[in-house]
């Protein structure tokens, strides 16, 4: 069974790239021999993706952090298993791995080493990932009071949201 999700999250990934470059869904079909349900599936994951990051272009001080995990690539179950865990950002999935590593999601309900592996991949994706890149958060660890200044990413924003 994990090979065909495997397969899907390649073939999204793949479709990703050459929609990036310009080719049109029809081509990325017959270039990766997919069914319409398949592409369907991606069209669908790839316009909740762009439809995030573009709301995220018109927040002023917003980042990949701030990008809602129910925007994101990831399977709709997934989705609803860390919005249910309280995971609400991907700032908010990259903590939650910085913490504890993949152990502490793993001892979420219904996440397994295939769903991990897809959540390690979305973080590889937008340089979150503990180790890369991920600039904002090493600042604010460091430096708390940082938090604070950006709209919605301080402590007291995000226990307001976790009530919501």
């Amino acid at each position: 069974m994990s090979n065909k999700l495997e397969q899907a999250n390649r073939d999204l990934q793949a479709a990703r790239d050459l929609r990036s470059g310009g080719m049109t869904y029809r081509e990325i079909r017959r270039r990766l021999g997919l069914t319409v349900s398949q592409l369907g599936r991606i069209r669908r994951a790839l316009k909740r993706e762009r439809a995030g990051l573009t709301r995220l272009r018109s927040t002023e001080g917003a980042s990949s952090r701030d990008l809602p995990i129910s925007r994101s690539t990831l399977p709709s179950g997934l989705r609803s298993l860390l919005g249910a865990a309280g995971i609400r950002t991907l700032g908010d999935l990259a903590d939650r791995f910085d913490e504890r590593g993949i152990a502490g999601l793993n001892v979420i309900a219904g996440v397994g080493p295939h769903r991990a592996r897809l959540m390690t991949d979305l973080l590889a994706r937008y340089d979150l990932w503990p180790g890369s890149a991920d600039l904002r958060a090493e600042v604010e660890r460091l430096f708390p009071e940082f938090a604070e200044l950006v709209p919605g990413s301080g402590p007291a924003d995000r226990d307001a949201h976790d009530e919501d």
